[in-house]
């Protein structure tokens, strides 16, 4: 963004239960914590301030009852994901998510980012658990919540260039299991649950 720093959105770490390397179940007072108590830092302050932690909607996106599987391209920008599987549509919430001061930053951000990384517009969506990790330092300044999304478009990638995209079973998602990035582990041993 010229002329200004990127701004995302950020909650307190004290707020997150401790870290632990699987899904974590939502309870529904931390939900509406995350949705309402959360405020804009900019992201290079929020990236080295591990007592905030980045709110990113992470969507495990299903359509005609298989996932929605991506590999990461060396087209992509951040070298460390080259070649990497993920199962997660999502990324950082910003002002601009924002349609008007009354709505959910969370579900905002899930939108446009379904609709920016995959094309998908008409959904529905189930938060299902978070995301809160300790074991990098990347993932010590993030956390993210975990939707199932049922897709009535099929998904596509939009950023062909960065992204290849497939539709895959469970036991597809096994089978690459250890291509997958720290946080789409999570989510398929929780699936493989």
């Amino acid at each position: 963004m010229l002329g200004r720093m990127e701004q995302v959105y950020v909650l307190p770490a004290s707020v997150f239960p401790p870290a632990r390397d699987c899904l974590i179940p939502l309870e529904p007072e931390l939900l509406i914590s995350i949705e309402q108590q959360g405020f804009f830092m900019e992201r290079a302050q929020a990236e080295e301030d591990p007592t905030h932690r980045q709110i990113i909607p992470y969507a495990l996106l299903r359509y005609q009852g298989r996932y929605f599987l991506m590999r990461r391209t060396r087209g992509g920008g951040e070298a460390r994901l080259h070649d990497l599987y993920t199962l997660g549509v999502g990324g950082h919430i910003n002002p601009q998510d924002l349609t008007h001061p009354s709505t959910n930053p969370v579900l905002d951000g899930l939108r446009r980012e379904l609709l920016e990384e995959v094309g998908v517009q008409h959904y529905t969506a189930q938060p299902v658990g978070l995301i809160v990790m300790s074991d990098t330092p990347v993932s010590r300044v993030h956390a993210g919540v975990v939707f199932v999304v049922e897709a009535q478009d099929e998904p596509r990638v939009q950023e062909v260039e960065k992204l290849e995209g497939r539709l895959a079973t469970l036991a597809e998602i096994q089978a690459i299991y250890e291509g997958l990035e720290g946080w789409s582990r999570v989510v398929a041993d929780w699936l493989g649950r």
